[in-house]
């Protein structure tokens, strides 16, 4: 099938600086899958493109191209949402020295609308349905495509006995995120806990898909965050690490269960479950397995490619 892209090729997430590989692993994923693709960064006519699937892959909704008749093309069209919380914002990314202008909720809602878009897709489920069921009304569960970040895998399970025996504590902290962030802010502060500053504060912290590989220096690994499941819940299994992570339900749908394929940590529990851990590293190595094995069975890049080709294919028969 052809696939058409529609991207910003300035887009912090495709950087070669990015803290973040994950959104360029899945970008690239589609491209080896699909055939026949074309690549849209400037503004055109919708006459030019010869595609079964427009994808705009524009994870913050910053990329703002037009195309003339676009929502008349009779390919499917779906767009990538990330960062379902995002307000408006409009300035300078001061670590790029680029602007950008982020589209708010209901911005993002009306300019889909205008495109014809067919599908969302969204790596945050019951967010998009709090978000935006007020938007597309009985249609929202038809709309989104939910798939969770998907990263590449590392390519073996390096055991824990070549790991530092710690628990690494890394990641943003800055603003309120409708207290997302508190309940991270107070763990990284435990003196049994191997914090490190994200990249965005410490350039010396590795980045990109190095980051990957530092994680797999750890035996285990914190993401936590009460909003929804952010990369790093992706990342950090993917690497071999136990992951210690905030409960979501939707991560606990998608397989990541206690004490199986992660441990769930919250406030009450948190000094225990991390001590436990580190007093006995070794016998954690199975849920670090079973995390890893679950990943690379459901949730890699190439994962995401054939979910949304084989849903092209379906739509496409229906209709």
């Amino acid at each position: 099938m052809k696939l058409c892209l529609v991207y910003n090729p300035k887009d912090s997430k495709f950087r070669t600086d990015a803290y973040c590989s994950i959104f360029k692993e899945m970008f690239d994923a589609l491209i080896q899958k699909f055939n026949c693709r074309q690549f849209v960064t400037e503004n055109c006519s919708a006459k030019d493109l010869d595609a079964d699937l427009i994808f705009f892959f524009d994870p913050h909704s910053s990329h703002h191209v037009e195309i003339e008749g676009i929502d008349k093309h009779l390919a499917i069209k779906m767009e990538y949402w990330n960062d379902l919380h995002q307000k408006e914002v409009k300035g300078v990314y001061q670590t790029l020295n680029q602007y950008v202008h982020k589209l708010g909720e209901e911005q993002r809602v009306r300019r889909a609308e205008k495109r014809g878009i067919n599908f969302i897709v969204s790596p945050s489920k019951y967010f998009f349905y709090e978000n935006f069921t007020k938007y597309f009304g009985n249609q929202t569960s038809k709309m989104l495509l939910y798939f969770p970040h998907a990263p590449e895998m590392e390519e073996k399970m390096i055991p824990f006995k070549e790991r530092k025996q710690s628990v690494l504590g890394n990641g943003a902290t800055w603003g309120d995120f409708n207290d997302g962030y508190g309940f991270r802010r107070w763990a990284y502060e435990q003196p049994y806990v191997y914090f490190v500053e994200h990249y965005i504060k410490n350039k010396e912290t590795p980045k990109n898909q190095d980051y990957r590989k530092y994680l797999s220096e750890f035996c285990g690994a914190l993401v936590l965050c009460s909003v929804f499941p952010v990369p790093k819940y992706y990342e950090i299994p993917a690497s071999g690490c136990v992951t210690f992570a905030e409960y979501h339900k939707e991560y606990e749908e998608l397989g990541f269960r206690d004490y199986e394929t992660c441990i769930y940590v919250n406030r009450d529990n948190f000094e225990k479950r991390i001590k436990d851990f580190l007093a006995d590293i070794p016998s954690y190595q199975k849920i670090a397995e079973t995390g890893y094995k679950l990943m690379e069975e459901n949730y890699t890049a190439k994962h995401f490619a054939n979910f949304l080709y084989n849903h092209v294919e379906k739509y496409a028969f229906k209709n």
